[in-house]
């Protein structure tokens, strides 16, 4: 079973220490409900063009802000962007999203 591009990202970030749920995920990083993320695997969905560019936001702004973080976590944030990026152009025809 292919796993949807929501669980890989989580899974990035979880494995470095960058969040700690999926519920926290879905909130902290997704700006949604804590449920999101299980709803999304329940329906058997992925991010939304709107969640994908949310969550890179969010993303991309710890980049900036985290002064502490380190080569694990950069490392991880810089893959996730990269997924989101490569997302947004493949599904939604978005080319370049700015921060």
């Amino acid at each position: 079973m292919k796993t949807s591009l929501i669980d890989h990202i989580y899974l990035i970030l979880r494995n470095a220490k960058l969040t700690t749920t999926r519920q926290a995920f879905s909130r902290e990083y997704v700006g949604k409900n804590p449920n999101w993320s299980a709803y999304q695997a329940h329906m058997k969905r992925d991010f939304s063009i709107t969640g994908a560019i949310n969550c890179l936001r969010s993303i991309r702004l710890q980049k900036e802000r985290e002064a502490a973080l380190d080569i694990v976590q950069l490392c991880a944030l810089r893959e996730a962007e990269g997924l989101l990026l490569e997302h947004l152009n493949e599904r939604y025809c978005v080319a370049e999203v700015c921060s």
